[in-house]
């Protein structure tokens, strides 16, 4: 059987249930739709908490006599690549550096401030919530034995903070997609099965003058691949060209295209703008070759329960 042929046959089967067809497109693609935006938010969210938990740091304050050689030694036991994205010693005359810079509007209180009248201290950010906050039990313990050490700084409010909204993501892109997926598999395969059904008679005299499973089972499963790709198709259209026209819209104050322009340098998302070809051909690609995936597995079960 020629692939013309199968694409004429899988036509045909769609046109006669026309409604049907339509509308399993149009779920497919608000599942599909819906999908992608929540996945989006879920993508920049993970990307703004992954920002700001890198932004969040714990500050490790010594006693004025201590040693700079000790401080650089638990500077190199704590500096484990794997988890920690920066960590600095602060001497003392740089504390003073930035103590001036902080309160260079209030001349007096710059004036009764010395170098040897504040602490050095290590500065350290970590690669997540969880490595800072193991970073944080491992500081702890230390200070219980080290004697140098005086005060550990940071916020344990912000960190629990980050660490709650992460897993809360996660948790609620993980239910509302695999719950949308099912929602889009489970139709397509309705309607699979319907038209499998409305076609009883022509499959069982296909099957009495000996054509191939293979010619009656390919058109449903092409039939699925067509539900799934045009949903695809539609959903990053639907998403990708009102996202567009806003971001023109608004890009033409300077004052906003300055502001936009440094979250997504700071969030590693520069591909979205100005149009970049490449993101918008993996766009559609990424939400091409879902539809496919679940219109063909969809079919191929909706083919497994009815003609096998």
């Amino acid at each position: 059987m020629g692939k013309s042929k199968l694409v004429e046959t899988t036509k045909k089967n769609m046109k006669r249930n026309r409604f049907l067809s339509l509308s399993t497109i149009l779920v497919s693609t608000i599942v599909l739709l819906i999908s992608s935006f929540f996945i989006s938010i879920g993508i920049i969210s993970q990307k703004a908490i992954k920002y700001y938990e890198k932004k969040a740091e714990v500050i490790i304050f010594f006693k004025k006599d201590t040693k700079e050689a000790d401080i650089l030694t638990l500077k190199e036991s704590l500096d484990d690549p794997n988890t920690i994205e920066n960590i600095e010693y602060v001497n003392q005359e740089k504390a003073l550096a930035i103590y001036k810079d902080y309160y260079s509007d209030n001349p007096d209180l710059i004036a009764t401030v010395t170098a040897d009248s504040l602490p050095p201290s290590l500065e350290i950010r970590a690669k997540s919530v969880e490595d800072l906050l193991n970073l944080i039990k491992e500081i702890e313990r230390e200070k219980e034995i080290n004697s140098s050490i005086d005060d550990i700084f940071y916020f344990p409010d912000v960190v629990k903070t980050l660490e709650s909204l992460s897993n809360t993501i996660k948790v609620v892109s993980v239910i509302l997609i695999s719950a949308l997926g099912v929602i889009a598999f489970s139709l397509i395969r309705i309607t699979i099965g319907f038209n499998i059904n409305s076609h009883k008679e022509e499959i069982k005299i296909m099957n009495v003058v000996g054509s191939p499973d293979k010619y009656i089972k390919i058109p449903y499963i092409f039939e699925g691949l067509y539900y799934g790709a045009l949903g695809g198709v539609l959903a990053a259209t639907l998403i990708i060209i009102p996202f567009y026209i806003v971001i023109s819209s608004l890009m033409s104050n300077p004052d906003f295209s300055f502001s936009f322009n440094q979250i997504l340098k700071d969030l590693g998302l520069t591909c979205l703008r100005p149009v970049n070809i490449l993101f918008l051909i993996s766009y559609y690609l990424i939400h091409v070759f879902t539809g496919v995936l679940i219109g063909v597995i969809s079919s191929l079960s909706a083919v497994k329960k009815y003609l096998d």
